[in-house]
């Protein structure tokens, strides 16, 4: 086994599909054997800190990236990546009638979340708070954040703070907020990713969300990934 460490997302990667937060067996089963095989697990979500850590724990996880890469929570201690004022953004968003807020926002510090009210929503927030944010869609909600930081400012972030080179970090996602963590690191998307993730990944398995995972797991027990070629670690 090459791969010393695997940042797993959550929704539509360990769920049973895209379109549900109802967890997959098959990924709960494989998430196990990967810690009993000695890997490192890293949740990576877009979710705030406070609600991926309480998930984390019935994992049997401890270290989580949250809010898109802009809080890490490593070794029971929280870093923020991120910085910025998000009380104005949030009125300009909100603002544009495209959306309507996450309960979770009000516990969010700077990656934002919210509802789609319509199908433009994305270009019109984007229009709205210009170039300084970030606004992808993770399926499950659009959100907005300082532009600069990602899954994948937090995946080369722990490369340094462990001492682990990025090649040797596996990282399994679906969706268009992965695209960074699976440029850096041993990047493996879901059957049902979207077409950015799996252009961004180094494999596509075949299976969809937890079952797709599962397969991740298996490749990488059984000694596959984790080479040093096409790894993009030094992206800025």
């Amino acid at each position: 086994m090459r791969c010393r460490i695997l940042v797993v997302d959550l929704d539509g990667t360990l769920t049973l599909s895209r379109h549900t937060y109802e967890l997959s067996t098959e990924a709960l089963l494989a998430l196990r054997k990967a810690r009993d095989a000695g890997l490192r697990v890293v949740l990576a979500t877009a979710n705030g800190l406070d609600f991926a850590l309480t998930i984390a724990r019935y994992l049997g996880i401890r270290d989580v990236v949250a809010e898109n890469g802009c809080l890490v929570y490593l070794d029971g201690t929280t870093y923020e990546l991120c910085s910025a004022d998000m009380s104005a953004v949030d009125q300009i968003v909100l603002s544009t009638g495209a959306v309507s807020p996450s309960p979770q926002n009000k516990c969010r510090k700077y990656d934002l979340a919210y509802i789609p009210l319509a199908e433009d929503a994305v270009e019109r927030i984007r229009e709205a708070v210009g170039p300084s944010f970030v606004v992808d869609s993770s399926g499950y909600a659009i959100h907005v954040r300082p532009a600069g930081v990602d899954k994948g400012t937090a995946v080369l972030w722990l490369c340094e703070k462990l001492g682990v080179p990025c090649f040797q970090i596996a990282s399994v996602g679906d969706s268009d907020v992965d695209v960074g963590m699976l440029k850096v690191s041993w990047g493996i998307a879901v059957g049902n990713a979207t077409p950015a993730a799996k252009s961004a990944a180094k494999m596509v398995v075949e299976g969809p969300s937890g079952i797709g995972f599962k397969e991740a797991v298996d490749i990488i027990l059984s000694g596959g990934g984790c080479t040093p070629d096409d790894v993009d670690s030094e992206r800025a």
